[in-house]
């Protein structure tokens, strides 16, 4: 099978393709673009494999060529270590040693989303960003008060009637018109909001998942979309070990059960662990499995953050069971300590 190695520029790429014996039967520069690459790729005979590190471009370049080879490979720059720290580095070289690190299968595949996964991952993250600057703005507005001598407890200061209190005890004029620029910002910054998050209602429609996983206690239509979005494709983990790492939930399996201390990573996707921890804390509220698999792992002395990380495992456990499965929430299939089933029986 043919390697075809892409060094991706924005404007230019240069293309290598290599046979099976890692030797060299072309070399060209290709603009970066669909049909430029479509037209160069479907013209090489044979069966072929592209291969490219990853990068802004990587998801064009996989829905350009995807049907005409037989696996695109986006990869992990980082584990390149032949291309990133080569004294000799130039497009020409870096794509001959991409591929012959594909030919080795020393590169290490990044996943790239489809439709819709891939807009809905564009759209939790520009929410983020958004509420980022909404949490800025604010920050500024209480911080012009307390210059003032205004009391800004709580959410009143960003309120109608807040505002016009906040306006009248002001007595610099130069500081009104900066607090009014900011309530102007602040507005502004909330309307988009609310626009995305009418976006993600819409894309949410089209993806199942979302109405199955918002059945889960202390699962709602935000941490639904946020785990659906980047989860995409609950197959492309070999085991849960591998589903706990992209969740910064890591910890040791052995037989599908927990060995060694339980303790949250660092690394793994934020936006997911933020999404499964305060599901975790909502789920407590009510009366339901998770909530009594909390209570007994406290009544066998767990601490509260052992607990809830624990709790947070099992939202995602169970999410990825009603993808898979198809089926909404059971009460019934949530584990639980005997012990706290018979003291709720008790109750």
């Amino acid at each position: 099978m043919k390697i075809v190695s892409l060094d991706v520029h924005a404007e230019a790429s240069q293309l290598c393709v290599v046979d099976e014996a890692g030797q060299v039967l072309l070399e060209m520069k290709v603009a970066t673009q669909a049909q430029e690459l479509r037209r160069l790729v479907g013209g090489i005979a044979g069966p072929k494999r592209v291969v490219f590190e990853e990068g802004p471009l990587s998801a064009m370049i996989c829905d350009a060529v995807g049907d005409l080879v037989e696996e695109v490979i986006s990869c992990e720059p980082s584990h390149n270590a032949l291309i990133a720290k080569a004294e000799d580095s130039s497009d020409e070289r870096d794509a001959r040693r991409l591929a012959e690190l594909a030919l080795l299968r020393a590169v290490r595949p990044v996943y790239v989303p489809g439709e819709p996964y891939r807009s809905l991952r564009s759209l939790l993250a520009y929410d983020l960003g958004l509420a980022g600057q909404v949490t800025a703005v604010r920050n500024k507005i209480k911080g012009l008060c307390r210059r003032g001598g205004i009391r800004c407890g709580g959410v009143a200061v960003y309120r109608p009637y807040g505002r016009e209190r906040v306006l009248a005890e002001l007595d610099s004029s130069a500081m009104r018109w900066q607090i009014k620029s900011l309530y102007r910002l602040l507005d502004v910054l909330e309307a988009e909001r609310r626009g995305v998050g009418r976006q993600m209602d819409e894309m949410a429609k089209k993806v199942a998942p979302v109405g199955r996983l918002c059945t889960i206690p202390g699962v709602g239509p935000v941490i639904a979309r946020t785990l659906v979005g980047w989860i995409a494709d609950p197959a492309r983990f070999k085991s849960r070990s591998a589903l706990c790492s992209y969740a910064g939930l890591g910890q040791g399996w052995t037989n599908w059960q927990p060995v060694g201390p339980a303790r949250a990573s660092r690394r793994g996707n934020r936006s997911v662990k933020r999404a499964l921890f305060l599901a975790a804390r909502a789920a407590l509220r009510g009366h339901n499995a998770l909530a009594l698999r909390y209570r007994a792992r406290r009544a066998a002395g767990w601490e509260d953050r052992k607990a809830i990380r624990d709790l947070a495992r099992t939202i995602l456990y169970t999410s990825v069971a009603l993808w898979r499965k198809e089926t909404d929430y059971d009460d019934a299939a949530v584990s639980v300590p005997r012990t706290a089933r018979r003291q709720a029986s008790v109750r």
